[in-house]
């Protein structure tokens, strides 16, 4: 069966049409991801697919013109925008570009479900490109280039306070904290020269007196030398007065 279909292929590709992987309506997942794709004949892969759940695989190919196909595939991607089937309609309408990238409609719906504002306006571009007289595509473009204008403008203010934001981060981190009033710790009043008095009177110990020895003043000791002096002159004054005693004696004989 694979060679068979091999076969056919290769005769529509000599024909210059394309084929379609058309789903059976119980197909696997891996069949419905690519149903509806566009592939050229010598390029379409063989059937069943890989990864196929449910054999035997019942999908098949469908021979088209090309103008055919992008008909069809057109109008399936606009069903698909009006239903909101955004993902599959762009899947669609980018086939549908690919067979036929001059596709005024293609590039005109595609506006409307691509993501960016950068998709949308090359979209309108082609539009315009193709049919200079399209007065919605031109309106849509200018308003977009605006948008995109403002956009980048936002985006440089933003970016420029965010630099700002963090110079000024930068600064306090190299900087000491000052703190504020509201943060300073609190300062206790400093005591009065009498009540420190009173405090430190009130904290002395008292000295305890050993049992029998006087409190008064104490004399400090004698020395042995200066004992000794006092005797010595003691001793020299007697001797001068027992000379000056002598002599007077002397003087009244």
């Amino acid at each position: 069966m694979a060679e068979n279909v091999q076969q056919a292929l290769v005769g529509l590709a000599e024909q210059a049409l394309k084929v379609m992987l058309v789903a059976h309506p119980d197909a696997c997942r891996a069949c419905r991801a690519v149903q509806r794709r566009i592939y050229d004949p010598l390029e379409a892969p063989s059937l069943p697919l890989e990864g196929c759940l449910t054999p035997p695989c019942r999908c098949r190919y469908e021979a088209y013109d090309p103008r055919a196909v992008v008909s069809k595939l057109l109008s399936a991607g606009v069903d698909a925008v009006e239903e909101q089937r955004l993902e599959e309609a762009r899947e669609l309408l980018y086939q549908v570009i690919d067979l036929d990238e001059r596709n005024e409609k293609a590039w005109l719906w595609l506006s409307g479900v691509v993501e960016g504002i950068d998709e949308r306006i090359i979209c309108l571009e082609n539009v315009v490109a193709i049919n200079p007289h399209h007065e919605p595509a031109s309106q849509g473009l200018r308003h977009l280039q605006a948008q995109r204008r403002e956009l980048g403008a936002g985006q440089n203010t933003a970016r420029k306070i965010k630099e700002a934001r963090e110079a000024i981060d930068h600064i306090r981190a190299s900087q000491p904290r000052v703190l504020t009033l509201s943060e300073a710790p609190e300062v206790p009043p400093r005591p009065s020269s009498a009540a420190t008095y009173s405090s430190r009177a009130a904290s002395a110990q008292p000295v305890r007196v050993p049992t029998g020895q006087v409190t008064g003043t104490q004399e400090p000791p004698v020395s042995f030398a200066i004992v000794f002096l006092a005797v010595l002159l003691a001793v020299l004054l007697l001797i001068l007065i027992g000379a000056a005693l002598l002599s007077l004696g002397n003087l009244l004989r």
